[in-house]
């Protein structure tokens, strides 16, 4: 979630947007929230369907409980998955230029 916070800049310049779905109570959420302001939408998954869904939910693993691995996942206008992206630990992402590629290739 920081890591598209951090590159934010670079989707909205592409015509793009984001939204970060965390397997979280919205309680807890709200607490964390409070300290650190994104400028997507920021969406609870408390039952942990969404991220069952898309087969990133962790039920135990060395690092974590009960939560999903980072993902990132690029949906088209049509919702259409264009890209996917699954990190091995919570600090796993992407290279940006891989995202910025695809996100320039939904353009034309």
């Amino acid at each position: 979630m920081g890591h598209i916070r951090e590159i934010y800049e670079e989707f909205e310049k592409r015509g793009a947007g984001a939204a970060s779905i965390l397997a979280e109570s919205i309680a807890r959420m709200q607490k964390f929230l409070q300290k650190h302001s994104y400028p997507f939408p920021v969406l609870s998954d408390v039952r942990r369907e969404a991220v069952k869904s898309y087969g990133v939910y962790v039920r135990v693993n060395f690092e974590s409980v009960n939560i999903s691995r980072p993902a990132e996942f690029i949906i088209d206008k049509d919702k259409t998955i264009r890209y996917i992206y699954v990190g091995r630990i919570q600090t796993d992402f992407p290279p940006d230029e891989e995202i910025f590629a695809v996100l320039d290739g939904l353009k034309g």
